[in-house]
């Protein structure tokens, strides 16, 4: 079994290894981040940089990590009939979403609002929403990555990862930016979001008891189409045979 989950890993990191190498890169720079500055210290050096033309970047920016888009997106590719992308998509949406709301319920984390209430250095922006609770993880950065993790595996194109990786870095850094999040729930939700979209394409074989990875899945009713469409028509002669 665990040599199974191995092979299916490297065949995961072989789909788009650009992707994955810069990803290492990120993760490699957070964690340095972290061990360098304090919590405190490592929100405020990245939120007190900021202007106005960078204020509606991020805002666009952070909405790659919101379900709306997501869901918007799977729509587009079921109107292109890109069947692999819709699987791979909303299943790891779900996927990681379910997980990630169960750490928020359990760690119930303070976001920057509620550790620097009052203070005027903390900036946000108006047309935006402030949340005070339920900080780690970064939700929107969890699922940025695992839509990125998806198209990455699935495309194969390495030019494509690293496109979809930086714009994954970037919504996590737009979670600091706007003041929603520390950057320990940016992190760790990038893990997260990476890591629950390489489970699903390991898991998604056995559960569906093929071999193949899932991303060269197609959808059941095309097979049942397959299987069962020949076999009502064959019924259908019969009975028309069967008539006087």
């Amino acid at each position: 079994m665990i040599k199974v989950i191995q092979n299916q890993l490297k065949r995961i990191y072989n789909t788009n290894r650009a992707f994955f190498i810069m990803f290492g890169i990120w993760i490699i720079s957070v964690a340095a981040l972290l061990l360098l500055a304090t919590k405190k210290e490592s929100f405020q050096f990245i939120n007190a940089h900021h202007a106005f033309w960078a204020d509606i970047l991020m805002t666009i920016n952070t909405y790659v990590g919101d379900g709306i888009f997501i869901i918007m997106l799977t729509v587009l590719c079921c109107f292109f009939r890109r069947w692999n992308y819709v699987k791979g998509i909303f299943g790891t949406y779900v996927f990681s979403g379910l997980i990630c709301c169960v750490l928020k319920s359990v760690f119930h984390a303070n976001r920057p609002a509620a550790m620097f209430r009052g203070e005027p250095s903390l900036h946000f922006v108006s047309w935006l929403p402030v949340a005070y609770t339920n900080s780690f993880p970064s939700g929107h950065t969890t699922s940025a990555f695992a839509l990125a993790t998806t198209i990455a595996i699935i495309s194969k194109d390495k030019r494509i990862g690293l496109f979809c990786c930086i714009m994954a870095v970037l919504t996590g850094y737009s979670r600091i930016y706007l003041g929603q999040h520390f950057l320990e729930d940016v992190g760790f939700g990038s893990l997260l979001g990476v890591g629950t979209a390489c489970i699903y394409f390991i898991l998604a074989p056995m559960i569906s008891f093929q071999r193949r990875p899932a991303f060269n899945f197609k959808f059941l009713p095309t097979k049942l189409t397959g299987v069962v469409l020949p076999v009502m028509i064959n019924r259908g002669r019969s009975k028309h045979g069967r008539r006087p």
